[in-house]
């Protein structure tokens, strides 16, 4: 980080806070199940996930199901939430990453493409002490890459933008980074391999928690 202390951080929530790939994998599935449509697999979704609901259902629905995709937002929200934090689990050492920023005064974001009632409740389930703006998709703030979101915590923040951070698993988050003048952190333990994200260039690019926290620690201790 330049070993220069960080003045905030953003995270990306699925594939980098917590592994909620079967969670939502299963919620479509019940979907295309209702309809009588095939299920997809565990991978098909480590695929696909991160450009928001409605572009998971344009990709998994069978390309001439004839509907509006409307018509299964509301049966797929009901699923979700039978779904929701069932398998979910939090990735190691980020709870110890959460608890550095917060004990060095360093505010930290959640901004996702999940629906924000959903972003919500996994940030209070997992981490209910150490999020300081959560932000989901809804109708305030458009979808990742755009840079709406990251620039209003940034702005609620106070902070320079060059001197904060967007850590994310996907492509969309790479580019929000860059949409919104921030330093970008690619990770390899959600759901991109490593010739995928490299693709987005981000600025750094780590394989495992560990890295991040040991990169925080550094950029601290400097």
């Amino acid at each position: 980080m330049n070993n220069i202390k960080p003045s905030s951080m953003i995270f990306d929530l699925d594939g980098t806070l917590i592994d909620t790939i079967s969670d939502i994998g299963n919620s479509v599935n019940d979907i295309l199940n209702e309809f009588n449509y095939e299920i997809r697999s565990t991978s098909f979704y480590r695929d696909n996930v991160g450009g928001g609901i409605r572009d998971l259902l344009e990709r998994a629905l069978p390309k001439d199901h004839g509907r509006p995709i409307d018509a299964y937002i509301e049966p797929l929200n009901r699923f979700y939430r039978k779904n929701l934090n069932k398998e979910a689990k939090v990735f190691p050492y980020v709870t110890d990453i959460l608890e550095i920023l917060k004990d060095n005064n360093i505010p930290a974001a959640v901004i996702s493409n999940k629906p924000h009632e959903f972003t919500v409740e996994c940030v209070n389930k997992f981490f209910p002490e150490h999020i300081d703006i959560i932000i989901g998709s809804g109708e305030e703030f458009p979808l990742k890459p755009n840079p709406k979101s990251a620039n209003y915590v940034l702005k609620k923040f106070n902070v320079d933008s060059k001197q904060s951070y967007f850590i994310g698993d996907s492509g969309f988050d790479i580019e929000t980074a860059r949409n919104s003048n921030m330093n970008s952190i690619g990770v390899l333990w959600g759901l991109s391999d490593e010739k995928k994200i490299s693709s987005f260039s981000p600025d750094y690019l780590l394989k495992e928690p560990l890295d991040l926290l040991k990169l925080l620690q550094q950029s601290l201790n400097d």
